[in-house]
């Protein structure tokens, strides 16, 4: 792998190799994930970085696996992995228990 930040094979954030439907947290669409666009820019530090792009105009997702996300919740990639959506063994998404909510005039009374 190379460490060069505009190489778009060496990114951890590229598209899997075989096309799948996809959705962008950030714009809320869905398209093929062939679609998404490699784009270089220049940093803040004036250094060149390249990114794998949601391709709506306008969207700033970046990252298939970070803002860009397969639509199919069983989806597995070319080797095998991906990482789950759903970590209930009784198939119940997950929810937030039930709790009071943190005061913080209780952690400094006297």
């Amino acid at each position: 792998m190379s460490d060069n930040p505009l190489d778009p094979q060496a990114d951890p954030f590229k598209p899997p190799e075989i096309p799948i439907e996809v959705h962008c947290l950030h714009c809320d669409q869905e398209y093929d994930s062939y679609l998404i666009e490699w784009r270089e820019c220049i940093s803040a530090d004036g250094t060149p970085q390249g990114f794998w792009c949601c391709p709506t105009p306008g969207c700033d997702g970046i990252g298939f696996g970070f803002d860009i996300l397969p639509t199919d919740p069983n989806y597995q990639d070319e080797h095998g992995g991906w990482v789950s959506f759903d970590d209930e063994e009784d198939g119940e998404p997950w929810e937030q228990p039930d709790e009071e909510p943190w005061d913080e005039k209780d952690e400094f009374e006297e």
